[in-house]
């Protein structure tokens, strides 16, 4: 089972954001190579941070990267915030789903939701926050090339203060990123 990039941890700023990235590219937290499955996608909890790669030209040859993310839950629309956009999870309606479903995987899930998709406490609810980055790795500097990360972070209003912060993850949060190895998309 593909696990997240980071557990029990909540983004608080771009900052945060960078120095997690940076412990990514360093090989300290994984980065996630693949669509999460119908197990994976169940498991996610507030506190749950995934890094991953957009597909792009250049990784067709090596396979990694992901088109885009999917969870399998439905989400109001975005908020911008800083360089971040936050999504609200829908109250999750069994009935409406399972008559929009074509793929089995999905059509599992709204057999057997999650607790989490079964609450009706809006500060239970999950938020979904992300942030995206242009990556220049220094293996990738003499071919000019340049990649594009993802960060996914879920948290929910109840339980944001029992999540530690980056600044706490020793080997992340107290070192230094390098400038110019990451640069917001949205610029």
């Amino acid at each position: 089972m593909q696990q997240p990039s980071l557990q029990n941890t909540r983004i608080r700023s771009t900052r945060d954001a960078l120095h997690v990235f940076y412990a990514v590219a360093r090989n300290i937290l994984p980065l996630i190579t693949r669509r999460l499955d119908a197990e994976e996608r169940r498991a996610i909890i507030p506190g749950n941070v995934y890094v991953w790669e957009e597909r792009s030209a250049n990784s067709e040859a090596t396979g990694l990267g992901m088109e885009r993310w999917t969870d399998g839950m439905g989400w109001g629309p975005s908020r911008v915030r800083d360089e971040f956009l936050f999504y609200h999870q829908k109250e999750c309606d069994v009935n409406d789903r399972a008559s929009n479903i074509e793929v089995p995987w999905a059509q599992m899930i709204s057999m057997y939701p999650s607790p989490r998709s079964r609450s009706g406490n809006d500060a239970e609810r999950l938020i979904k926050q992300t942030y995206s980055v242009r990556v220049t790795l220094p293996e990738d500097r003499p071919r000019n090339q340049s990649r594009k990360w993802h960060l996914t972070a879920y948290f929910s209003q109840q339980g944001l203060d029992r999540l530690r912060t980056v600044d706490q993850l020793h080997g992340v949060g107290d070192v230094p990123v390098p400038e110019g190895w990451f640069r917001s998309a949205r610029a």
